[in-house]
């Protein structure tokens, strides 16, 4: 329960003829995760082929993305020969590619004729040629204006190019000019001083006058729209005949590229092949049966152990409590030569949450949020694994609600049952003394966590250190509880406070790189009173917005809208407040009260060689 999945490593020696078998064996099997042998023996390298079904993975995705989605029927895996054959010879790959560039190619000239549209409307009642714009001697420009400014621009240009002209095209508001000018006057500081939007008549399709443009740029554009439609029309006809044989076809090559390049990873000899990997203990009989059914008994596989290298870390959990998982993983993935702390992590999260929520409202609130964040965002990221661990905690709050009477901040529990289990205002020692009793619990068992990673490792002083630890933490708790609430009696009181000093020097003296944290396993454990502290200060302030707030019907309609308006605002934002208080303290207490007294991480991900087929079969 508290290790990760125990690997063993093998190295796996065949014959050279039996490789595409062994390989094919392997891959179905799912279960190695491959190392490059140490052996002086030569490398093997892929097969030239490889690069061809890189290639090939690339084209046939990419017209595989141009078609509409269509129902795939699942196709039988065929050879590599025949496969590279038809992804290459498969015409219609090309059609899609050729469809999708012309309609490309329509909507880049749908974008040049709607311009050119826009200035044929823009010059109507000008009478302009855009053929005859510029001579030798004058050049006319055409730019968007404010015709409010009409008079002021014809002051403007006059100052700054004597002998330019203007003329105004529109009736109001934002309209067109036309300036002429000779070579020698500087049009364009007019235009960047006025901010002025300047027409390009040199742009596709302008030409002629803009009556005759315009008919010719929606005739053209009008044969456009039927060409694109037809092409289109190609497009869904080939989704419907190829998509399915295409999104087999890539699956298949990706299958065989991931085959033929993990072939880098074996060493060889003229007539052997040599594999070594990491595959999970329980696996091994199925190890064992998948390369014997392929190839009989012409192979050996020999148990390597583990030697000084560090198996990679593979994690077994049911889907729900995945996410522990990724929360841990984000904070660094267990060795797997250490203990994986992520159980403890599933338990106590909640637990500290839910205690310092403890509202059944607040509870029920969260949960329902939390469905609809999982339901917006991606299963494989932070916020939707985040969201999935707030949404179990948000049961125990509502847990925890029920056990201290509280919702949103109103007990209600007297009308359905005479169940009293906790009251945040009168039973607030019992709650104290259950957060202290948290603290020591976790704490201690970090401790001895602690002790047997670094037992495991050989690390006999600083496993000592943690033994000396929890001695320190259980007698220097007895000898402050006795001492300063008279809770023990005087001699096991004095024995402790003795043993406390003691185990606090042999932690000192043991501990080694580790002593400055001594002083804080006292510190720690009260942390967890943050727990009462801050799910005393939610339930208060619920409590005040109640008293305050409360709507009741006794006033009248008005007064009943008037107080149910700051109730549901201020519960809001205390609401808010909680969670986030809930979250973070819970995450805290975990990863640096917990975490910190044996946890290292930096675990090596279980990668196994492995594929999921999802439309083809063998």
């Amino acid at each position: 329960m508290l290790r990760t999945e125990p690997m063993q490593k093998v190295r796996l020696v065949c014959l050279g003829k039996d490789k595409d078998r062994v390989v094919t064996a392997l891959h179905r099997f799912g279960m190695l995760d491959m190392r490059k042998s140490k052996l002086d023996l030569g490398n093997d390298a892929a097969p030239e082929y490889v690069g061809e079904l890189s290639e090939l993975i690339v084209r046939v995705g990419g017209a595989l993305n141009l078609l509409e989605k269509k129902e795939i029927k699942p196709e039988k895996h065929m050879p590599m020969e025949q496969l590279i054959a038809e992804a290459k010879e498969l015409g219609a790959i090309d059609e899609i590619y050729n469809a999708n560039e012309k309609i490309r190619e329509i909507g880049e000239g749908e974008r040049l004729l709607s311009y050119a549209e826009r200035i044929a409307l823009s010059f109507m009642e000008s009478g302009i040629d855009f053929s005859k714009l510029n001579t030798k001697h004058i050049s006319i420009r055409g730019f968007e204006v404010d015709l409010d400014e009409s008079e002021k621009l014809k002051a403007d240009l006059k100052n700054a190019a004597h002998k330019a002209k203007i003329s105004f095209y529109g009736t109001k508001g934002n309209g067109v000019a036309l300036i002429a000018s000779g070579p020698e006057e500087n049009i364009d500081e007019f235009a960047r001083n006025h901010k002025l939007k300047e027409f390009d008549f040199r742009s596709a399709y302008v030409e002629g006058t803009p009556e005759k443009m315009l008919k010719n740029v929606r005739s053209m554009k009008e044969e456009n729209r039927k060409e694109a439609e037809k092409l289109r029309e190609r497009l869904s006809a080939l989704s419907e005949k190829y998509y399915s044989k295409l999104s087999n076809m890539k699956e298949m090559l990706q299958i065989e590229e991931e085959r033929g390049s993990i072939r880098e990873m074996f060493k060889k000899t003229e007539m052997l092949f040599v594999v070594e990997g990491w595959v999970p203990k329980k696996r091994m009989h199925e190890l064992r049966h998948s390369i014997r059914k392929e190839i009989g008994e012409r192979h050996y596989i020999e148990d390597m152990g583990s030697g000084d290298e560090l198996a990679p870390t593979l994690i077994s959990r049911p889907k729900l409590l995945r996410p522990f998982d990724y929360m841990v993983e984000f904070f660094s993935l267990p060795r797997s030569d250490e203990i994986d702390p992520t159980w403890i992590f599933i338990i106590s999260f909640p637990i500290f949450y839910g205690l310092m929520i403890s509202d059944v409202g607040y509870g029920i609130i969260s949960f329902l949020f939390t469905i609809w964040i999982k339901r917006r965002t991606n299963p494989e990221g932070l916020v939707y694994n985040a969201a999935s661990i707030w949404q179990i905690s948000s049961i125990a709050a509502i847990v925890f609600g029920f056990i201290t009477n509280q919702y949103l901040g109103l007990g209600i529990n007297q009308y359905f049952t005479s169940l009293s289990i906790l009251n945040w205002t009168t039973n607030i020692t019992t709650i104290l003394y259950i957060t202290v009793i948290f603290g020591i619990a976790q704490v201690t068992a970090g401790l001895a966590f602690g002790f047997v990673n670094k037992y495991r490792r050989g690390h006999m002083k600083a496993a000592a250190s943690k033994i000396t630890s929890i001695i320190l933490i259980l007698s220097g708790f007895i000898a402050i509880g006795g001492g300063l609430f008279n809770a023990f009696g005087p001699v096991l009181t004095e024995a402790c406070g003795i043993a406390a000093i003691i185990s606090f020097v042999a932690t000192m003296a043991l501990s080694g790189s580790e002593a400055g944290e001594v002083p804080n396993l006292l510190t720690h454990i009260l942390s967890y009173t943050r727990i009462m502290g801050f799910g005393l200060s939610s339930v208060m302030i619920a409590f005040l917005i109640d008293k305050a707030f409360t709507p009741t019907l006794n006033g009248g309609p008005l007064v009943f809208i008037v107080l149910l308006i700051p109730f549901m605002i201020l519960h809001f934002l205390n609401m808010i407040v909680s969670i986030f208080e809930g979250i973070l303290q819970g995450i805290r207490l975990n990863f640096v009260e917990f975490f910190t007294k044996f946890y290292e991480g930096g675990g090596i991900k279980f990668r196994p060689f492995s594929y999921k087929r999802v439309y083809t079969k063998e």
